[in-house]
């Protein structure tokens, strides 16, 4: 029986049987760390792609900034800065009514006058219903 046994054994290994199960082996092994290999690449591809897209939205962002400071912001800053050289002039210009021979009958004070009384007198009728 020991023999027979024996003759199981050597008959299993010299059949192929075991060699087939080390190939076997051997061969899951490799194609595991290929498997891992490739997953590293993609992993580190996609991580380049991720930085690569926020470059990209970063440029577009700086652009876009760059756009509607050049379109938007400077031309609103020449026209407030515009405005108030026109106001200092108005501002000066008011500010010698007084000193002018004709004062009393300068029809600008007057419209200026009127404009004043008419806002304060506006102010107060339209908190009053109308009759």
């Amino acid at each position: 029986m020991t023999t027979e046994i024996w003759m199981l054994i050597l008959n299993f290994v010299l059949s192929g049987g075991l060699i087939a199960a080390i190939v076997a082996i051997a061969t899951l092994r490799s194609h595991v760390k290929e498997a891992e290999a490739k997953a590293e690449q993609a992993l580190a591809e996609a991580k380049k792609m991720q930085a690569e897209a926020k470059s990209t939205e970063l440029d577009n962002d700086k652009t876009l900034v760059d756009t509607f400071n050049e379109y938007i912001v400077a031309p609103l800053k020449n026209e407030v800065n515009g405005l108030r050289k026109d106001v200092r002039k108005f501002t000066r210009a008011v500010e010698k009514i007084n000193d002018c021979p004709h004062a009393a009958d300068c029809p600008v004070r007057r419209e200026l006058q009127n404009d004043q009384n008419c806002n304060a007198d506006c102010a107060i009728s339209a908190d009053r219903p109308e009759k």
